[in-house]
């Protein structure tokens, strides 16, 4: 175990658990080589020893003023690591940074010099929303689910209503664990400022988002819940797919089958 998880149960307990996803999303065949990143924000295990330690080197630019994000400590996964690896050694693979005084840069903290993974710019902007709407969530989770990837490749389900519906009608446990549904935003460059913007706009609104073409965001209390959102919606996006495989368009459940649902479990009342 690293030096800077001895001692701090909290701070490990959360790192272990995004090493555990970690390995759970290369299982499902969704983190090829590097393929995805996630940021949990940590500051809540922070002790003042810990506070205290030394910058690893110097504060790097964030590009952007993030204030809600002053003072926060976040583990996020290492640039060109793999989650495979992630997930046999959480602290050789991934970072904890601090976010320095100016909120638009952040320093390297821990045992090992692991620069942060490249799509950081993006997480801390969603970290600050996250932070200043009150929402309570602590995770973000970038990865390429199989199947829902798939069906972004159909333009038919780019209308994100289009899609939810169809995805929470394969099974009541799709609408009851994801309520709010499936964002989807339309193909743009990796690690671009459009890709970052259009996803901020999409999760006011939405827990998961699709990139089409590409994979999906999610965000949740922690890392575990951000990945159950994903995992629900997936499995629901493999009915589909494996009824179409079988030669028939699956009925899907009725729209009063649905508002049963929405109604015993008080879930919000959206978009069926």
């Amino acid at each position: 175990m690293s030096s800077v998880l001895e001692g701090r149960a909290g701070l490990a307990a959360a790192v272990a658990q995004a090493a555990e996803v970690a390995g759970m999303l290369w299982q499902k065949g969704w983190a090829e080589r590097n393929g995805g990143n996630l940021t949990v924000n940590v500051t809540e295990f922070v002790d003042e020893q810990m506070r205290a330690l030394p910058a690893l080197g110097e504060p790097v630019s964030i590009g952007i003023e993030l204030p809600a994000l002053q003072g926060c400590w976040f583990y996020c996964k290492g640039t060109n690591m793999r989650m495979r690896d992630l997930a046999r050694d959480p602290m050789a693979n991934g970072s904890i940074i601090r976010i320095c005084p100016d909120c638009a840069s952040y320093e390297l903290v821990a045992d090992a010099p692991v620069k942060p993974t490249s799509e950081l710019p993006t997480h801390l902007i969603l970290q600050n929303l996250l932070i200043s709407s009150g929402s309570g969530y602590k995770a973000t989770l970038h990865t390429h689910p199989i199947e829902l990837v798939a069906m972004s490749h159909n333009p038919h389900f780019l209308d994100e209503d289009i899609l939810t519906h169809t995805l929470w009608s394969m099974i009541p446990e799709t609408l009851a664990f994801a309520p709010l549904g499936l964002g989807v935003v339309p193909y743009a460059l990796p690690s671009s400022v459009d890709l970052a913007k259009a996803t901020l706009e999409k999760v006011e609104r939405y827990d998961v988002v699709l990139w089409e073409k590409h994979g999906t965001v999610a965000v949740g209390k922690d890392m575990m819940d951000a990945f159950d959102q994903t995992d629900v919606l997936n499995k629901a996006a493999c009915i589909y797919m494996s009824a179409k495989n079988m030669g028939f368009t699956p009925e899907g459940m009725t729209d009063a089958s649905m508002k049963e649902i929405q109604d015993v479990f008080n879930l919000p009342k959206t978009r069926v």
